[in-house]
């Protein structure tokens, strides 16, 4: 079951797109469209269900929808996020929350359906990414591979990190010094890689695999990854087929394109 958000002040706006929401899905995915008329109303919900795509108004009243964007990624760095909107030029404040397509409300219905089947498919490839299943304090856990940014080989098997926003989403709390509990997987590293490898994570050293998706900058000894403090050395017998995983990553990237111009 996929959980879709519309988020826009205007009844007829939220109605127009979720009826183009329902063409466009196929018939073999179940979904379930939640409607908010406000930001505040949206983030709150947030809190309690997990959104596979919001599609958010740009101007709203109270809070506008580059504002409720940002808070929406200090909630949840995943989540589709499409801005659905009759402003016509996007801000540089807009990219910041890296979204995934721009779609005009003085679109034709050709046009619009579109990118709302655009976005859907893309809703459904995250979907279909791998869910591991970790342990933590001895209880089990099931991640999905997005929220994941490395996994480091850790005594006799491997120990996951992830986002900080998805510690609220798996409800996972600090303990009593401020420390977060480990999150282990009782498998070999290679193996957890010839299942991720598909899904844009990298190899760049023997002790650990990352995910493309946190990637902030990279050289060729070094990357940094987002929510990480500290920096991972690309080990030389890894920088060719790790370079060219990167690159391939951040073509598909560029290919898939953040604001599409008719």
């Amino acid at each position: 079951m996929f959980e879709i958000a519309i988020c826009d002040d205007n009844a007829q706006d939220r109605q127009r797109l979720s009826e183009r929401i329902d063409k466009n899905i196929p018939e073999a995915e179940k979904i379930r469209i939640h409607e908010y008329d406000s930001g505040l109303l949206l983030l709150e919900a947030i809190k309690g269900i997990r959104f596979s795509i919001i599609f958010l108004d740009v101007q709203m009243k109270g809070i506008d929808g580059e504002e409720t964007a940002i808070r929406i990624r200090e909630l949840d760095n995943n989540v589709i996020l499409v801005f659905y909107t009759g402003f016509v030029e996007p801000s540089p404040r807009s990219f910041e929350v890296q979204p995934y397509r721009y779609i005009m409300k003085n679109m034709t219905e050709k046009i619009m359906d579109r990118y709302i089947k655009d976005a859907l498919d893309k809703m459904i490839e995250f979907g279909q990414a791998p869910f591991l299943t970790a342990n933590m304090n001895r209880e089990r856990l099931f991640l999905r591979a997005d929220d994941i940014v490395y996994i480091e080989k850790y005594k006799k098997n491997t120990r996951v990190h992830i986002s900080e926003s998805s510690y609220r989403i798996y409800g996972i709390k600090p303990n009593e010094k401020g420390d977060t509990p480990d999150i282990r997987i009782p498998e070999k590293l290679e193996k957890i890689y010839e299942k991720l490898k598909d899904h844009g994570f990298g190899y760049p050293h023997d002790s650990y695999i990352v995910n493309l998706k946190y990637l902030v900058y990279c050289t060729s000894k070094i990357l940094k990854l987002k929510d990480i403090d500290n920096t991972f050395q690309i080990a030389r017998s890894k920088t060719q087929e790790f370079n060219k995983l990167k690159e391939d990553f951040m073509l598909s990237k560029y290919r898939e394109g953040v604001y599409n111009g008719e």
